[in-house]
């Protein structure tokens, strides 16, 4: 099996990979990129790179059950890293349902006084607190 990293516009199979792996559903808003991780033409992983504002964000970031544990999330990331980068972003922030996945890629928690998004809308999810602990982290590009 050889899995690739490449751009994708498939949207609404990166929405399907996210809800299959417990992410709530959303809006896609500013999307400036999108990457899969593919096993011939199955989207094997998903992240996307959003703007709001000035800043710079990394979003729907899930790797099907069958991948996990190979490192293609951490690729993900990198791929998704460089494309911000090329835009100019000078940090990447994130609202992370799984902190610690991000912090073992160099991002760091902050709290909200510092935070460039807001973690406001969690506390409507039915998952807030029960299977999703977030948390806002950034990184330094």
């Amino acid at each position: 099996m050889t899995l690739e990293i490449r751009p994708t516009d498939a949207l609404e199979t990166i929405r399907s990979l996210c809800l299959e792996s417990g992410l709530e559903d959303g809006p896609f808003g500013n999307i400036l990129a999108a990457f899969g991780c593919f096993d011939d033409d199955r989207m094997a992983g998903c992240a996307v790179l959003e703007q709001k504002g000035d800043r710079f964000a990394i979003e729907w970031v899930a790797v099907d059950r069958d991948f996990r544990g190979n490192g293609w999330g951490s690729r993900l990331v990198s791929r998704v890293e460089v494309e911000a980068r090329s835009r100019g972003a000078k940090e990447l922030w994130a609202l992370a349902r799984a902190p610690g996945f991000f912090q073992k890629l160099g991002y760091r928690a902050v709290g909200d006084e510092e935070a460039a998004i807001s973690t406001g809308a969690c506390s409507k999810c039915k998952q807030y607190l029960r299977t999703c602990h977030p948390s806002v982290v950034v990184k330094g590009l």
